[in-house]
């Protein structure tokens, strides 16, 4: 099976895989693994008869993240897709009756047709850096959450006035104090209005009630989330490279907690070989459609993960930010340029075509070893012009 190209598409549910191997084309194998060491060792079998195999998987969350780590862990290169992105691409050639069978099929036949990049394998660093911002990520929901919840039920108990006016002030001052940025003077005064207050509050239910209860789980919630987001921002601060995160803070308004979720998300920029590249490894790169003589520019591809995109969505937030509070940076100025462009321009297809600008100012910037400069982008801007 040595021969010039060797395709393995995988389709993953969660218990098993069905893969389907294509050789110049040609399908020549199919059958079923186990989603465990045994299943994956017997690919690993075949993958070693083959001198630079390719593998292409759709990313199905956690299903997913098992192959994921297998083939991190051999050092194989794969292809994983969007299934939105899987779908699009296949539309020529959906069947009726889809089965796991054909969809390993098709997923060989897309790169054995139209070759997608195949990932590049990072350092253990860099893939602990993404699973810290995952845990980011998820804790971050988890307190948006739990934080609406508790604006529900504080409309309802208050907390609870009688709890308030039971405990013992240098309690209440005691417990403040011990929550993080609440120092001696704003504890007291927090406490002194905490007790004016429930002397003259209506709550809706006694303080026995389950809405009381319920309340008390937010509260414990939104610290246990808090408390895992700056564990897994110090753990990031540990493995990001120190020049990278100097580089990307010199940009105004990306702060150190954003730029290290940016490296986490995006790895060594290194790897890539022009900013093209990094933008399509981010999914913001625009889709063109071609049909004989008619070319048409569609939305973004939304490839690669998107929290990249979003952290990315929120930086330009913050440079905008930074630039009102007084620090100017020409991301901003590009985007200001492009809502004035058109009166229909939308804030989110204006900061899409920014985060691009972004990405090929980060891209600069690492690979020349390079602090932002104001002066220089507008000046290479003109350049460019």
């Amino acid at each position: 099976m040595d021969l010039l190209k060797t395709v393995f598409g995988i389709d993953v549910s969660s218990r098993k895989s069905n893969v389907c191997i294509m050789v110049n084309g040609q399908k020549v194998n199919d059958y079923a693994i186990s989603n465990d060491m045994v299943g994956f060792n017997q690919l690993l079998g075949d993958l070693k008869q083959v001198t630079k195999p390719q593998i292409i998987f759709e990313a199905t969350g956690v299903y997913s993240r098992r192959l994921q780590a297998f083939l991190y862990m051999h050092e194989l290169r794969y292809v994983m897709m969007n299934p939105l992105e899987a779908k699009r691409k296949t539309k020529d050639d959906l069947h009726q009756n889809k089965t796991d069978k054909l969809d390993a099929l098709y997923l060989a036949k897309l790169q054995s047709e139209h070759p997608q990049r195949l990932a590049y394998v990072q350092s253990k660093e860099y893939q602990e850096l993404m699973a810290n911002n995952r845990i980011y990520e998820q804790a971050s929901h988890d307190l948006i959450t739990n934080k609406n919840r508790l604006h529900k039920a504080v409309q309802l108990t208050f907390p609870h006035p009688d709890i308030v006016l039971e405990t013992k002030e240098a309690d209440i001052i005691d417990f403040l104090k011990g929550l993080s940025g609440i120092g001696k003077k704003r504890a007291n005064d927090i406490t002194q209005s905490l007790i004016r207050l429930a002397k003259v509050a209506c709550p809706a239910v006694k303080k026995n009630s389950a809405h009381v209860r319920g309340l008390k789980m937010a509260i414990n919630n939104i610290l246990s989330a808090e408390e895992e987001c700056q564990s897994a921002l110090q753990e990031m601060a540990k493995l990001a490279p120190k020049r990278d995160l100097e580089i990307l803070t010199s940009i105004p308004g990306i702060g150190e907690n954003t730029a290290l979720r940016i490296i986490s998300e995006l790895g060594d920029i290194r790897r890539f070989n022009n900013p093209s590249q990094l933008n399509a490894f981010v999914g913001v790169d625009p889709q063109v459609y071609e049909s004989g003589n008619l070319t048409a520019h569609l939305s973004i591809s939304k490839r690669g993960t998107a929290i990249g995109r979003k952290v990315l969505y929120l930086a330009i937030n913050q440079i905008q930010s930074a630039k009102k509070a007084g620090n100017p940076c020409h991301i901003a100025d590009y985007y200001e340029k492009r809502k004035r462009s058109s009166e229909t321009a939308s804030h989110k297809k204006a900061a899409i075509a920014s985060i691009q600008k972004l990405l090929r100012t980060i891209f600069a910037l690492i690979t020349n070893d390079q602090l932002y400069s104001y002066d220089v982008a507008k000046h290479n801007q003109r350049l460019l012009s």
